[in-house]
């Protein structure tokens, strides 16, 4: 089973159907979503997202520190009108349980995780036997999430960690591309046991990540990155893991048409670690990179002359990012808000497996993929317990979250051999140059 086409928008005035018909949503099955960290940009696409990719589906709850807050959010996204707000602080256990009262889903985007310490959300939601999905693009944060497997598994509740777009649809499109070469669906895309003989196994899982600027995503982005600059890499190579410095081992990565080729390093990034233990690929690494190239080059130096010391201290972190968030404002008024994603496998005998995807606004991307997660979670198609989004009891149909979250993509291709996704791939007598 392949995947190589860009989804379309859904239509129809009351309701949401993808496709091969599992994701259905009616007026008449009205759900309540709450959205923790909902005024951000973050979250606010997520409510977007889901408000006008399912009409009339859900009850949007946006919940965050304040009402001026979800002002702002409104004028820079009209479509947030149509949520509710709600006040909630998500340190306050409390403040937290009232909010998902009676809630089918809760949704976490409040970032950033690096180096929290509040796991309120996710105790909240199993406490209240609530689905929940959180956007944690953190190793330490989303295993700790994950350590709370037995006690939702225990209260029946389905919950997703690093369920936004890279971690997140990234990895659900490199689970989808092994699984292929696996043979591990069926005709109509459903799991199954591959026969002895069939399929073929990974051997090297490379994330490639690039978005222009900081991708209109907002200040936190500028605080993760500069707190994952004091994080030493993990990265697996046949089994073994090894660490090396955060943003180094450049590599150039070809994107395709539109973005072209650009220069991304590695990062300490959640799904290396959970792509070598739940898709159990013996190589995977994690790179970022960004435009313009300068600060690319800012953040390694930042990486090697910045005390580690600091780096680590978010109220340091926070003070850097208010020192540089002006100049990154100005550079994305020029740069954009494209985002591109490119996963890469390579398999036993010398074949290999990629896929891309390209949008030419991170936020919309973000709130799409989140928005698919939710209703992969809200149809059913998510079991009991704790995953990330590469497991198989994370999304039960692949490919009808991929359409969703590939929405207004101006390339989305998968299971394509490498050479195939190049900007300039010329045929001559059979044979291809690139």
């Amino acid at each position: 089973m392949q995947l190589m086409a860009t989804s379309r928008p859904c239509a129809g005035a009351q309701r949401c159907v993808s496709r091969r018909r599992v994701v259905v949503c009616t007026a008449a099955d009205k759900r309540k979503v709450v959205v923790l960290g909902g005024t951000g940009r973050v979250g606010s696409a997520t409510a977007v997202s889901l408000l006008e990719g399912f009409p009339g589906a859900y009850d949007v709850v946006v919940a965050g520190r304040s009402r001026e807050n979800y002002e702002k959010a409104v004028k820079l996204r009209p479509g947030l009108a149509e949520a509710r707000y709600q006040a909630v602080d998500i340190t306050d256990a409390a403040a937290v349980k009232a909010a998902i009262d009676g809630a089918s889903l809760v949704i976490h985007t409040a970032g950033p995780f690096q180096r929290s310490q509040n796991f309120v959300p996710i105790e909240a939601a199993i406490d209240a036997r609530v689905p929940y999905i959180d956007v944690c693009d953190d190793t330490t944060y989303s295993e700790k999430v994950k350590s709370y497997a037995a006690a939702a598994a225990a209260a029946g509740v389905p919950a997703l960690t690093t369920a936004g777009i890279y971690p997140g649809t990234s990895n659900v499109m490199a689970a989808h591309v092994i699984s292929t070469a696996r043979a591990e669906y069926d005709e109509e895309g459903r799991y199954r046991e591959p026969q002895p003989g069939e399929g073929v196994e990974p051997e090297l899982l490379r994330y490639s990540y690039y978005t222009a600027g900081s991708g209109g995503a907002g200040p936190t982005i500028l605080e993760t990155s500069f707190l994952l600059a004091g994080e030493p890499c993990t990265v697996y190579r046949g089994g073994k893991p090894f660490e090396l410095p955060p943003i180094s081992n450049r590599r150039v990565v070809d994107f395709g048409p539109g973005v072209g080729r650009k220069g991304v390093y590695l990062y300490n990034l959640p799904e290396v670690q959970s792509a070598f233990r739940y898709l159990k690929v013996p190589g995977v690494s994690a790179r970022f990179g960004t435009d313009p190239p300068i600060w690319n080059w800012a953040m390694w130096l930042m990486a090697r002359l910045v005390p580690r010391s600091w780096l680590q201290d978010r109220s340091q972190v926070r003070w850097l990012r208010q020192l540089s968030d002006p100049w990154v404002r100005a550079v994305d008024v020029i740069a954009g808000e494209a985002v591109a994603m490119r996963v890469e496998v390579d398999l036993e005998g010398g074949k290999s497996a990629a896929g891309i995807f390209v949008h030419r606004r991170l936020p919309a991307a973000m709130g799409n993929s989140v928005a698919a997660f939710a209703a992969a979670v809200l149809a059913g198609g998510t079991a009991p317990g704790v995953w990330y989004p590469e497991e198989k009891e994370a999304v039960a149909d692949r490919v009808a979250f991929l359409e969703y979250a590939s929405r207004g993509c101006s390339r989305f291709e998968l299971n394509r051999s490498a050479w195939a996704l190049e900007s300039e791939v010329k045929q001559i007598g059979g044979l291809i140059y690139w």
